[in-house]
């Protein structure tokens, strides 16, 4: 990284819990000092516990945040890991592809998010 590059963030308040078996809508906000900054495009990848990409894909753009829907099919026969992985590649207002990380899980579904041990599936 040099002086000269704009730094962003993304601001990922919890892992991301994929419910197996449902539509899941992800999403990753980046910020540039403080405030939203809209990417023009990107794409995400989910990577499953041992590293194997689940899926990789276009994002969409809604109200400057990058989504994507994995979808029920994507995981219906998946086992449950707590060991997934999301990256985002986002092409950011600065013209340059930055990419943001986030822990995830695949949980059951009706999941609800709550304390967990450390270990969600031994």
């Amino acid at each position: 990284m040099s002086s000269d590059d704009v730094l962003y963030s993304a601001r990922f308040m919890y892992s991301t819990l994929i419910e197996r078996g449902r539509d899941n809508l992800i999403k990753c906000a980046a910020y540039r000092d403080g405030a939203l900054a809209a990417p023009a495009s990107g794409t995400v990848t989910v990577y499953d516990g041992s590293g194997g990409s689940v899926v990789s894909a276009a994002v969409s753009i809604t109200a400057s945040v990058a989504g994507y829907t994995v979808t029920d099919a994507t995981t219906a026969s998946l086992s449950l890991d707590d060991d997934w992985r999301v990256e985002w590649a986002l092409l950011m207002p600065d013209g340059v592809v930055h990419t943001f990380r986030n822990d995830a899980a695949l949980v059951p579904r009706g999941h609800r998010r709550g304390p967990l041990p450390t270990r969600v599936f031994s």
